[in-house]
């Protein structure tokens, strides 16, 4: 018997109820995520505000804790004691690119034990450098047997002191090629400059540097790294040998090629060089009528 037609119209109505979970689909986890990036961004804007605040000196201090490093660098950071002058006669560590240091003492400052450091005055080493470059410009135009080698020599103020260079030029070489074995005429400019700053209270850094060049002196692993702290440990074996006192020599550096004085040549000869610094606010203790260069 077929079905009537106002049963096929009363068929059962189903209704489908969704349960809804408080929070949506992620539940209440993106509340903790807001939180911690309200968190971290708080945490932001209070460093902006502490370094927005913060002195020269603090904001030094944190540069070089955060500065990577090859080889040894002062583990106490800035100064002896963190800070830039915890004790009179002391100076801000130097800081330098990555280099090979030698010496027993690479911090770049005077060892806090050394008893002979004197206290220094704000603009005293101001005048020492300015007579020091004049003297050193006078000693190197004085005759003509010195004024051949005005090529070989700058002379500058920097934040560290003051800076002397002893370059190669197209006309002489300071070392022996592939060599850290002194030329003649790096003799005859290292001993004029050592009769400069012997008169001179200052501590001193010495950075060798090389060009471009691959070294070829045929000894296996031998590198421009090598090389360059080799000759500047030479430089200041023979600024030792003219009358330099041993303790000045607070760090001896190789830099190869990684700070080349004519970037766009990196073969070319003034690309080596011996770097001397005669670090401001670092004194040896000398009578004052023979620190005036």
């Amino acid at each position: 018997m077929a079905p009537k037609k106002d049963d096929e119209n009363k068929r059962p109505i189903i209704v489908k109820k969704v349960k809804k979970v408080a929070g949506g689909h992620h539940g209440g986890a993106w509340k903790v995520a807001y939180a911690d990036f309200v968190t971290a961004m708080m945490a932001f804007f209070l460093l902006l505000w502490l370094l927005s605040t913060s002195s020269k000196a603090t904001l030094d201090g944190i540069a070089e804790f955060f500065t990577p490093t090859v080889g040894i660098r002062g583990a106490q950071g800035i100064g002896f004691k963190g800070g830039v002058s915890a004790t009179p006669g002391t100076s801000k560590a130097v800081t330098s690119n990555p280099g090979v240091v030698s010496g027993s003492n690479p911090t770049g400052v005077a060892p806090e034990s050394t008893p002979n450091t004197a206290p220094i005055e704000s603009n005293q080493d101001d005048n020492l450098f300015k007579q020091g470059a004049t003297a050193l410009h006078q000693a190197f135009t004085a005759d003509q047997a010195s004024a051949q080698y005005s090529d070989n020599i700058s002379v500058e103020q920097t934040p560290d002191g003051l800076k002397i260079d002893m370059i190669d030029s197209d006309k002489y070489a300071m070392f022996d090629a592939n060599s850290p074995n002194l030329t003649p005429h790096g003799e005859a400019v290292l001993s004029r400059m050592a009769g400069i700053i012997k008169k001179m209270p200052n501590y001193i850094t010495i950075t060798g540097h090389t060009d471009g060049s691959p070294v070829e002196a045929g000894k296996p692993g031998y590198t421009n790294w090598e090389l360059s702290v080799d000759r500047a440990n030479a430089a200041r074996r023979y600024l030792v040998k003219a009358g330099i006192e041993p303790e000045r020599a607070v760090k001896v550096v190789g830099m190869a090629d990684k700070e080349l004085l004519v970037p766009t040549e990196p073969r070319n000869p003034r690309n080596r060089r011996i770097s001397i610094v005669l670090l401001k606010g670092s004194h040896l203790l000398i009578p004052p009528d023979t620190a005036k260069p």
